[in-house]
């Protein structure tokens, strides 16, 4: 008998070439919820300042399913290769070395388990995203009545729980949860991706890490431990966390992706970042750790000789918010739209977000609801050009003291400390290794925590970038 080996979906991208899909991704893909997603602008109303900005999020999405799967098999293959051993904490952190490469190990060794965690990451890059809205950040703020309550009750208990006590209005992470469940449900209930409900669990918490964060941990940790139990699939919750980083964290695969992707289509000169390196060679590892806004199962770790491709990584990041996604003129435009939104409660009401109502909406449609549908046609001649509104823009670093005379001059204050550069935090260390005299001793590894080692890092994460903009317009 000749074996033949699976059909697998190729896919020519413009900034990691020829990609390549297991069938379970590409039926996800195929997915008319992850298909809606190219009517959706990756920056949003970043076109209308950076006209070469029309890329979208369907884009961004296989990118990051790419990088999520290379990046698997690279960490995997890096620990069972080349593992490392700490004898003693490091400021205050135990790293679990000895405990991270046995849960690795059981993974790798079986197929099965293997190809399980593979699909989940995979997944869980490609629908990270899948919850956001048109015109990308500027959706979640536009004040419009949510009801997904139907969705939310179709949810597992771990999920549900989560769902039914967040305080609206649900964000795209929120969002992205219901679209998943609903597109595994569907996959599983059509047949071409049998037990796709067992995906839920794992790619929810990678999605959404809140929904196994503080009071929602135990009995969400407990529920996933029995489901992979039963179906007889290793690594557990130990490995559920050490993925976690991969998907959401400072070196992200999200990241990792739209830097680069974002960077070129801007026309910005900007991500050029060695995103192979950091797959190969930034492994995470199970911990007791404690930083700010930080996990404290695990972190990342890299031999310091890779500390300046970390450091370009966190600077291009800058630039790229400096530069683009907080750019005053996209901002002032967000701001623009969403005055003549709140001006119009009259003309939306009875108007509710429910799933199906999220899914419709592509970057134009919206427009044209707003347009025809709320009769707000100041927005439509705004970013057609018909009309010209002069608007003044002040940025300034928060606590320069000038707030009480820009108010004095008609400036008023738009807030960005839900969009802060480093909202994604998770403890990272470099170590350095070097061998005792004697054939018979193991090499020594010293770690330290990168926010000493590295200067830039130290002054990103301290500034955590979200600057004061002042706007008035007429």
């Amino acid at each position: 008998m000749q074996y033949q080996r699976a059909k697998r979906l190729l896919i020519r991208d413009e900034i990691h070439g020829d990609m390549t899909f297991d069938t379970v991704l590409e039926r996800a893909i195929d997915h008319e919820y992850v298909q809606r997603l190219r009517g959706i602008k990756q920056l949003g109303l970043a076109e209308y300042i950076f006209p070469c900005a029309t890329h979208t999020r369907f884009q961004h999405s296989l990118g990051s399913a790419y990088l999520a799967g290379r990046y698997f098999k690279s960490f995997t293959e890096q620990w069972l290769s080349s593992p490392v051993t700490v004898a003693e904490p490091c400021e205050g952190t135990t790293l679990h070395t000895e405990r991270t490469y046995r849960c690795i190990r059981s993974v790798v060794e079986s197929s099965s388990s293997r190809k399980f965690w593979y699909q989940v990451i995979s997944l869980a890059g490609l629908l990270h995203d899948v919850g956001h809205g048109p015109w990308s950040h500027t959706f979640e703020h536009l004040s419009l009545e949510q009801d997904f309550a139907a969705d939310v009750a179709a949810a597992p208990a771990p999920l549900r729980v989560y769902l039914e006590r967040r305080e609206p209005p649900f964000m795209h992470e929120d969002i992205s949860v219901l679209y998943m469940q609903r597109i595994l449900a569907d996959l599983e209930k059509e047949g071409t991706v049998p037990e796709a409900s067992l995906f839920v669990l794992p790619v929810a918490a990678l999605v959404n890490r809140k929904v196994c964060a503080g009071e929602y941990a135990a009995p969400y940790f407990v529920e996933l431990e029995s489901v992979l139990a039963k179906h007889h699939i290793e690594g557990g919750a130990d490995f559920q966390r050490l993925l976690s980083p991969l998907i959401s964290g400072p070196f992200d695969v999200d990241r990792m992706d739209y830097i680069q992707r974002d960077g070129r289509n801007s026309g910005v000169s900007i991500g050029a970042i060695e995103w192979r390196r950091i797959v190969s060679k930034l492994v995470p590892c199970l911990a007791d750790h404690q930083g700010d806004n930080e996990p404290s199962d695990v972190v990342l770790f890299s031999s310091i000789k890779n500390q300046h491709v970390l450091d370009d990584f966190i600077f291009s990041l800058f630039q790229m918010y400096t530069q683009v996604y907080l750019h005053p003129k996209i901002v002032g435009l967000e701001e623009l739209i969403k005055q003549q939104l709140d001006s119009s409660t009259k003309s939306r009401q009875g108007f509710k977000v429910d799933l199906k109502t999220h899914a419709s909406l592509s970057d134009e449609k919206l427009r044209e609801l707003f347009v025809k549908d709320f009769g707000l046609t100041g927005i439509g001649d705004v970013l057609t050009r018909k009309a010209h509104v002069k608007m003044d823009i002040a940025s300034y670093p928060p606590g320069a003291g000038l707030d009480a005379e820009l108010q004095s001059n008609g400036f008023r204050s738009v807030s960005l400390s839900d969009r802060p550069m480093m909202k994604d935090s998770v403890g990272v260390f470099l170590y350095s290794r070097f061998q005792p005299r004697g054939e018979d001793k193991p090499a020594m590894h010293h770690f330290s925590n990168w926010l000493r080692v590295s200067p830039i890092a130290r002054h990103f994460v301290s500034v955590n970038y979200s600057p004061n903009f002042w706007i008035r317009s007429e």
